[in-house]
């Protein structure tokens, strides 16, 4: 790399009361390649480091009219922190010195008359020291920059706590709110269906072992099995095409609360066995007496004659109660009959 260019980068800044000091120091520094200003008063050389800048290296005399070289050294300190600052002086005071060094607003001091060439040496000196205080400002100012952003993260961190407190205190509230409603809507459906049992037990008729409601239920006391006392051609006024329908109209009458309740479902053939009075009294839908059912005293008549169970043998057939006969029979699950039916059951605990 070209050294001349190298340097130029650099710009050396003299301030002294006497001319003959500048000429020579401009001559001399700018043949050794660097960027050279040369100022009689220290005010114009405050101006061209805080304006024309950046200055590496500042050379500054000391007793001159208007502001002491030490009073500039202290205004450049604070204006660029990176300028390497050399004091020149024909008046050598140890403990002006060493008091200007303890402050730090010094690099080096040059007695007078000064020797430029010791002051070549000593400006690669302040040059290479230039360097090391830009590096170090720069950490600085990243420092500085890391700790402002961290104090606004804070803030943002401090206004998000605040928030998040304060959106916890409504979802605690309205969390406390839903389960005070929930509460309160599962004590009045408690209630009202507490009510409606009252009620079916005031309007209830007993058969035997059978309570008989007026919401087209009867209970099996005996079992703790709820049946449906009308059948599905009693309810659809058709018979169901196939076990699939059957099966499927437990949907049906869920959806619709039939007599208030949804957990109704297909009875299993033990059920169905369960249900079943040989006495035979009861007539299906064809009224045919030559053909009575057993269904119990708690049912309607008017149903069918087998009724499609829950319980499958294999992948294309199922078992039916024949009401009858008072057995149970296996068909296809396609069986489609004008006899058939179905009644759904539900477990009362």
């Amino acid at each position: 790399m070209d050294q001349t260019k190298e340097k130029t980068k650099y710009k050396i800044l003299v301030v002294d009361d006497e001319k003959k000091v500048l000429i020579v120091a401009r001559k001399i520094l700018r043949s050794a390649g660097y960027d050279v200003e040369v100022c009689l008063n220290p005010e114009e050389a405050a101006e061209i480091v805080a304006n024309r800048g950046p200055v590496a290296v500042l050379f500054s005399d000391d007793r001159m009219p208007g502001m002491r070289g030490t009073e500039l050294l202290e205004q450049v300190k604070r204006v660029s922190p990176s300028t390497v600052r050399v004091l020149t002086t024909a008046f050598y005071d140890r403990q002006l010195i060493e008091d200007i060094v303890n402050k730090g607003e010094a690099f080096r001091f040059v007695k007078k008359p000064i020797d430029f060439n010791k002051v070549l040496k000593i400006i690669r000196e302040c040059v290479d020291q230039y360097e090391i205080n830009k590096k170090s400002q720069g950490l600085q100012d990243s420092i500085k920059s890391l700790s402002q952003e961290n104090q606004a993260l804070k803030g943002e961190t401090d206004n998000l706590s605040q928030k998040i407190s304060k959106l916890k205190k409504k979802i605690t509230m309205a969390t406390a709110f839903v389960i005070l409603l929930v509460g309160a809507a599962a004590a009045y459906n408690f209630y009202g269906e507490f009510q409606r049992q009252e009620i079916l037990k005031e309007t209830s008729v007993t058969l035997g072992d059978w309570i008989v409601y007026d919401n087209d239920t009867a209970l099996d006391s005996v079992n703790r099995l709820m049946w449906m006392t009308q059948d599905f051609r009693i309810l659809e006024r058709r018979y169901p095409a196939s076990w699939e329908e059957a099966r499927d109209w437990v949907h049906l009458m869920n959806a619709k609360r039939f007599g208030g309740y949804r957990d109704w479902r297909v009875p299993t053939i033990q059920e169905y066995k369960l249900t079943f009075d040989p006495d035979r009294t009861r007539l299906a839908f064809d009224k045919n007496k030559d053909y009575p059912v057993g269904y119990p005293k708690a049912f309607q008549d008017g149903g069918g004659y087998g009724f499609w169970s829950i319980d499958e043998v294999k992948d294309d057939s199922a078992k039916y109660f024949f009401f009858a006969g008072g057995y149970d029979k296996t068909a296809s699950k396609d069986y489609s009959s004008p006899t058939m039916s179905v009644r759904l059951v539900r477990t009362v605990k």
